[in-house]
């Protein structure tokens, strides 16, 4: 399958499991209390640790390896499994400590529940990483799909039966249980589950590098919410939590559409001997395309479009989005980061990367908290940001020869589309009595006036993005107007 249809069904996946998302955020929001989102969100922060632990790197070495032997496989689920039921008894009879830590009991069985999917998740983890290698995402998409929709069902029935925090929790289980069944049917393969640790030592080299940079990583993006249940209390996590998941709308728009495609399409240029830097140039400049207007727009229309997400028991959630939104956009090249070193052999790379960046990073954030509150944890990423990526790219100029300037052309164009979308929006908004505080007739106004300007930059700009646009709208014209794919079946590339 080509990369840009692999693009497609990961979109697909990605957009519908999304849609999913949002509407049980804007149920469950209207439902549970900011602390009571805040408790989730702490045991929520302290499984995905323990989960990121868990997977060791083993879906990104099956995917990067350039050739793959069932002993490979079976060592990497074996590898998963032990890990899986040791983080899970072992966190089932720890929650009692977590909670004590805390204060807060009801802590207790929230991380005890979710302790149960580590008993399932394991058996998905060979077929889902040979499905990614295999660039088979419209099998994914389904899997993903199906695990999505069980999430938010479960979730959702019992956040209105009343079971409190607990509900997502729940949700967290089925949806892991469905993604091992499901992705069992897609390929009911048991050589996959035969115990074995032939190849262990390799996969132990890249699993130790490749987990060490995603749990400094997660340990960073995890902070607020593991800390700020013990410094500023589990309101002010839920509020941070909300405001971070508003300004991830579009990055789950767009990288999370891009990112499972990225790491096999960039492993599978190095197995065909072509350089990695034309492709790091562009998807940067087709990212940045759309990141930076979209961000620039929610930091705009943060108030009305957290009214409609959330509802009004979260008003202090708009100021947090608009400061996050701004500084998230420094980070338009970073999901390109871990991909392209992995696939140069430059694993050990992205260590250094957490090691220099994240130490100050997390001590910025803890002095923001303790000194200025919530407002002051968001513009502490107006500099976090910029610093973590112009570390990122110093190592990835190294890699892959790229110079600041190569980047900085790149990003001209993209800026010059930032820019003419927020032209008649900001007019607006300097007009509005109420300031940020738009009215519905406003608003439609702004979304209106930001399309406009982005599409007209765009033709006026003649940025690489319409082109993509253009041949994507010609691919679909000539399939419906023929009936059939546009791209013969004969030669799917």
């Amino acid at each position: 399958m080509s990369v840009r249809r692999s693009i497609v069904f990961s979109a697909l996946d990605r957009y519908l499991t999304q849609l999913l998302t949002i509407g049980t955020t804007m149920v469950m929001a209207r439902i549970l209390t900011p602390a009571e989102t805040g408790l989730f969100f702490v045991a929520n922060a302290v499984i995905l640790l323990a989960d990121n632990f868990r997977e060791f790197g083993v879906s990104n070495y099956i995917v990067q390896e350039r050739t793959i032997s069932r002993a490979m496989v079976q060592c990497a689920f074996t590898v998963t499994c032990g890990l899986s039921l040791v983080i899970g008894v072992g966190f089932y009879f720890g929650a009692g400590t977590i909670a004590a830590f805390y204060g807060e009991p009801h802590l207790k069985p929230l991380v005890e529940a979710a302790t149960l999917s580590f008993l399932v998740i394991p058996f998905a983890t060979p077929v889902l990483s040979l499905l990614r290698r295999d660039l088979a995402f419209r099998a994914l998409a389904i899997i993903n799909v199906m695990a999505a929709a069980g999430n938010a069902i479960v979730t959702v029935v019992l956040g209105l039966g009343g079971y409190g925090a607990i509900s997502y929790m729940w949700g967290y289980v089925a949806a892991n249980a469905i993604m091992a069944f499901a992705a069992y049917s897609f390929r009911p393969e048991l050589w996959m589950y035969r115990p074995s640790l032939s190849g262990f030592s390799r996969l132990l080299s890249f699993g130790m590098a490749s987990c060490s940079v995603t749990l400094i990583t997660m340990a960073y993006e995890m902070l607020p919410r593991l800390a700020f249940g013990k410094l500023l209390g589990f309101d002010a996590v839920g509020l941070y939590s909300r405001a971070i998941t508003v300004c991830q709308l579009p990055d789950r728009a767009i990288v999370a559409a891009l990112q499972p495609v990225v790491l096999p399409a960039m492993a599978g240029h190095v197995r065909e001997g072509r350089g990695l830097k034309p492709a790091y140039l562009r998807g940067f400049e087709l990212m940045s395309a759309v990141q930076w207007p979209m961000l620039l727009m929610l930091a705009i229309l943060a108030d009305p479009v957290v009214k409609i997400l959330l509802g009004s028991q979260w008003g202090a959630v708009p100021p947090l989005v608009r400061l996050i939104s701004i500084g998230t956009m420094a980070l338009a090249p970073a999901f390109l980061t871990y991909p392209v070193l992995v696939a140069s052999g430059r694993i050990r790379d992205t260590v250094y990367i957490s090691l220099i960046s994240v130490p100050p990073s997390i001590l910025l954030v803890i002095f923001a908290a303790k000194t200025y509150g919530l407002v002051g944890v968001a513009a502490s990423l107006l500099v976090i940001a910029p610093l973590q990526m112009l570390v990122s790219l110093l190592f990835i100029r190294r890699a892959i020869g790229l110079s600041f300037g190569e980047l900085a052309s790149a990003a001209r164009s993209s800026g010059f589309l930032a820019l003419g979308t927020v032209l008649v929006p900001c007019i607006i908004l300097v007009w509005s009595p109420r300031g940020f505080d738009l009215d519905w007739l406003q608003t439609g106004g702004v979304l209106l006036g930001g399309a406009a300007g982005w599409a007209a930059a765009l033709l006026a700009g003649n940025h690489p993005l319409g082109k993509e646009i253009a041949s994507a709208l010609g691919h679909v014209g000539a399939a419906l107007r023929f009936g059939r794919p546009a791209v013969p079946v004969a030669n799917p590339e």
